[in-house]
C-alpha cells in the first residue's frame, strides 16, 4: 500500500509517495491551482500515477483556511454576543503594532458591526449564571441576520469557558430555528479566558467552516471516483499533526496554517536521524520563507497566531514568516533603493524564466543568470527554464537604470533576500536568548538549499542539514505526521495553594476529550501518549511561558515543580527572574498522539538532465563575490558517506544545492546531504 502526501504551496503542489511495504519514496510536483484547490490537488494526485486501491492514507497540508480569511472570501458570518460587548472585536487589545506610527490601519473585522447581535444573559468568573438566557433575544437576534443574509453564527458570551450553559444552548435555538450552516460556540472552540482572543478566534473558525467543509466534500469526491475512501483523507494541523478530514470541516481552526507544519515535522524527523536534535529550519519556497526552531527533539510551539492581521489563539508552530521566496519580486522604492519582495510572481505568470509572460524580475531570474540553476534542467521535472528572459528582465528592471552589469544586479538581488532571511532566523533565536551557531540549519523548499549556506555562513552556523527531497518536504512531513489532538482549559489562579484536586479533575477531564476524539479517528488506545502543559506567568504579567509538566498525575509537588520550571525559562527568555512575586497557573493544556511506526525509507531521486552534462559551469558564489568554475553532479550519484568539497553544484529534479569553497558535503544513510564548514 502507498501512503501518499500532499502539500500545497503558493507555486508548486508536492506530492510524495511512499510505499510502505519497499520503503521507497518519490516524489512529483505539479503547479498550484489557486481558483481550484481541490481540482489542482488532484492534478498533482494524478501526476503521481498511483492506483487508489493501492492507497492506505491520504495526508494533506494547505493554507486553504488561511487564505480565506487572508482574501476575506468566505460566507456571511453573524456573532452573538452578550450584552456590552459588541464591540470586543475593534476594541481588540488597545495596543498598537508600531507605537510610532500615527497612521496604522487596523484590519477590519471579519463580521462588520450591523452583524454583531447583543443577547441577554450574563455567566460571572466563578461560572455562576447571573443573568439568564433571553430565548426570545436569541431568536429575534439570528432572524434579523438570516434576514440580513448571514449562514454562519459565532456565538461567544462573558466566561462561557467557565460554564457553556448558555452558549450551547443559544447554538440549539439557532439550529432549531434553521437556515445556518454552522453555528460554532467559544466554549467549544477555544475554553480559555481573554474574551477578546476567544472572540476573534470563534469567529475566524465559523468564517473558514463552510470554506473547509465544502472543499473536504470535492476533494473526498475526486479521491472516491479515484478508489480512494474519504476515510483515508487527512489534514494537516498548525501543530504538526493531522486529523480527519471530517474533523477538520468541523473545526477549522487547527489546520490554518498546517501547510507550512509539514515541513518543520520533516526536517526535525530527519534531522534527528542524522543526529542533529537542535535545528533552524528554513523552509523558502516560491512565495514566502517560514523559519522556526526544534531545541532537544522538541518544535517551538506557541499558542497564538496572527493571520491577515486578526488574532488567533490555539497551539501552533512557531514559525516566522518573511515575504522572501524564488518568486519575490525585485524593485525600486520611492527612494530609488533596490527592494526583494514581499510581493511575488506566484506561479502564473511566475518568474521571466519560467516563459508564461511574466516580466519582472525574481530570485529565481536572478539564480539562474548567476549560474546557481541551470537552463537545461527542468525545474520540477517538466518547466525549462528561459536564461535570455531571466537575462533581459533584469536588465530592463534593474541592471540599465542603475548603470550596472545584469551580474551584478543579479548578485544584488541575491544578496538582499539573504539578508532578510539571516534577519529572519536572528528573530527566532537571537532575540530569544539562543546563539544559532550551537543549531544546524535545515533548509528545505524548492528555493531553500541554493541560499542555505550563504545564510548559514551569515549566522555562524557550521552544519546544514539538507533533506532528500528539500522541495517536497512539507508534503514528506504530511506522511510522517501522527494523529494529534489539543484540549486545553483556563484556571487562572496562583499556583501557591492551588486546589489539588480541582486541578487533577480538570486534567483528567482534558486527557479523556482528548483520548475520546483519537478514539473516534479510528486509533487504539495503547499508541497513545499524552503529555500536559501550563501556561505560566508572574502576577501582573499579561504574557505566559509555557512550561511541561512531569506526567499527567498532579501533587502538590508537581505543582511546585512547575513554578521551578517556570522561573528556570523565564531566566533563559527573559536575562532573569523573580522569587518574590507569585507564579500564576493560566492555562491547562493536555496533547495527545497516537504513535505510527517510524518508516524505514528508501529514497528514489528521479533522473535529472544538465545543459553541460554534468561536467564544470561557472557560478557565482555570494561568500567569494565572484564566479568561480563550479563542479555540478546529480544528487542522486552522491554514495553514502562519500564526502564532496566545495565548489559544488548538486542538482535533483524538486531543488538545487549549492556548495561554497570552504564546506564540503556528505550523504547519511539517512538520504539527507549533510554540509560541514571546513576548518580554515
Amino acid at each position: 500500500m502507498n501512503r501518499i502526501g500532499i502539500d500545497v504551496g503558493g507555486t508548486f503542489t508536492d506530492v510524495v509517495v511512499f510505499d510502505e511495504e519497499t520503503g521507497s519514496a518519490r516524489c512529483f510536483k505539479a503547479a498550484t491551482d489557486d481558483r481550484r484547490p481541490a481540482e489542482g490537488i488532484m492534478a498533482a494526485f494524478d501526476a503521481a500515477g498511483v492506483d487508489g486501491a493501492d492507497v492506505s492514507h491520504v495526508k494533506l497540508g494547505t493554507t486553504l483556511a488561511a487564505n480565506a480569511i487572508l482574501t476575506r472570501c468566505g460566507p456571511a458570518t453573524g456573532v452573538l454576543t452578550t450584552a456590552g460587548f459588541r464591540d470586543v472585536l475593534e476594541i481588540r487589545r488597545t495596543h498598537r503594532e508600531r507605537l510610532f506610527d500615527l497612521y496604522e490601519s487596523i484590519p477590519a473585522p471579519l463580521v462588520p458591526r450591523h452583524l454583531r447581535k447583543e443577547v441577554d444573559e450574563r455567566v460571572d468568573s466563578s461560572g455562576e449564571i447571573v443573568t439568564e438566557l433571553d430565548e426570545d433575544g436569541v431568536r429575534a437576534a439570528w432572524r434579523e441576520l438570516r434576514a440580513l443574509g448571514v449562514t454562519t453564527v459565532a456565538i461567544s458570551f462573558l466566561f462561557s469557558f467557565r460554564n457553556p450553559t448558555n452558549e450551547l444552548r443559544a447554538q440549539e435555538i439557532i439550529v432549531e430555528d434553521g437556515g445556518a450552516d454552522a453555528v460554532l460556540c467559544s466554549s467549544e472552540v477555544l475554553p480559555v479566558l481573554r474574551e477578546y482572543e476567544r472572540t476573534s478566534t470563534t469567529v475566524a473558525a465559523a468564517f473558514v467552516a463552510p470554506v473547509v467543509r465544502s472543499f473536504v466534500s470535492r476533494l473526498s469526491g475526486e479521491l472516491e471516483r479515484r478508489g480512494v475512501s474519504s476515510r483515508r483523507l487527512s489534514v494537516m494541523t498548525n501543530s504538526g499533526g493531522v486529523i480527519g478530514a471530517d474533523a477538520a470541516g468541523e473545526s477549522p481552526i487547527p489546520i490554518l496554517l498546517s501547510g507550512p507544519a509539514g515541513g518543520v515535522s520533516a526536517a526535525h524527523w530527519l534531522a534527528a536521524q542524522a543526529g542533529e536534535p537542535d535545528i533552524v529550519t528554513l523552509d523558502m519556497g516560491g512565495t514566502s520563507c517560514d523559519v522556526s526552531a526544534v531545541q532537544s527533539g522538541v518544535p517551538d510551539e506557541r499558542l497564538d497566531m496572527n493571520v491577515g492581521g486578526l488574532d488567533i489563539a490555539y497551539p501552533t508552530l512557531d514559525l516566522h514568516t518573511i515575504g522572501a521566496g524564488g518568486g519575490s519580486l525585485a524593485w525600486f522604492d520611492a527612494g530609488g533603493a533596490l527592494r526583494v519582495g514581499p510581493a511575488s510572481a506566484g506561479s502564473v505568470p511566475g518568474p521571466a524564466c519560467y516563459g508564461q509572460g511574466g516580466t519582472q524580475p525574481t530570485v529565481t531570474d536572478a539564480n539562474l543568470v548567476l549560474g546557481r540553476y541551470d537552463e537545461g534542467t527542468l525545474l520540477g521535472g517538466h518547466l525549462n527554464l528561459d536564461l535570455a528572459a531571466a537575462r533581459e528582465a533584469i536588465a530592463h528592471e534593474i541592471a540599465r537604470p542603475m548603470g550596472i552589469s545584469i551580474e551584478k544586479a543579479a548578485a544584488g538581488i541575491v544578496r538582499l533576500v539573504n539578508a532578510a532571511m539571516v534577519n529572519a532566523v536572528r528573530t527566532i533565536s537571537v532575540q530569544r536568548g539562543r546563539d544559532p551557531r550551537q543549531y544546524a540549519l535545515a533548509p528545505f523548499g524548492g528555493a531553500g538549499p541554493v541560499h542555505a549556506l550563504d545564510i548559514a555562513d551569515g549566522l555562524g552556523i557550521t552544519t546544514v542539514v539538507v533533506p532528500p527531497f528539500p522541495g517536497c518536504t512539507s508534503a514528506f512531513g504530511a506522511i510522517l505526521a501522527p494523529p494529534r489532538c489539543d484540549a486545553l482549559r483556563s484556571i487562572n489562579r496562583p499556583l501557591a495553594g492551588l486546589d489539588v484536586a480541582m486541578v487533577s479533575a480538570t486534567v483528567n477531564g482534558l486527557a479523556d476529550e482528548v483520548c475520546g476524539f483519537l478514539a473516534g479517528e479510528g486509533y487504539d488506545r495503547s499508541v497513545f501518549d499524552l503529555k500536559l502543559w501550563a501556561s505560566l506567568r508572574y502576577a501582573g504579567q499579561s504574557h505566559e511561558l509555557v512550561v511541561r509538566h512531569d506526567g499527567l498525575g498532579v501533587t502538590a509537588e508537581s505543582l511546585g515543580a512547575l513554578a521551578v520550571a517556570f522561573s528556570a525559562a523565564h531566566e533563559r527568555r527573559y536575562g532573569h527572574h523573580f522569587d518574590d512575586v507569585a507564579v500564576e497557573l493560566v492555562t491547562l493544556r493536555v496533547t495527545g498522539i497516537a504513535h505510527q511506526p517510524d518508516p524505514d525509507v528508501t529514497w528514489t531521486w528521479a533522473e535529472v538532465k544538465c545543459s553541460n552534462n554534468f561536467q564544470t559551469r561557472q557560478v557565482y558564489f555570494e561568500s567569494m563575490d565572484r564566479f568561480i568554475e563550479t563542479r555540478v553532479l546529480a544528487r542522486g550519484a552522491l554514495a553514502v558517506g562519500e564526502r564532496l568539497s566545495g565548489p559544488a553544484v548538486l542538482h535533483q529534479e524538486d531543488a538545487t544545492t549549492l556548495v561554497p569553497p570552504g564546506w564540503s558535503a556528505q550523504r547519511d544513510a539517512g538520504g539527507c546531504l549533510l554540509i560541514y564548514k571546513e576548518e580554515p
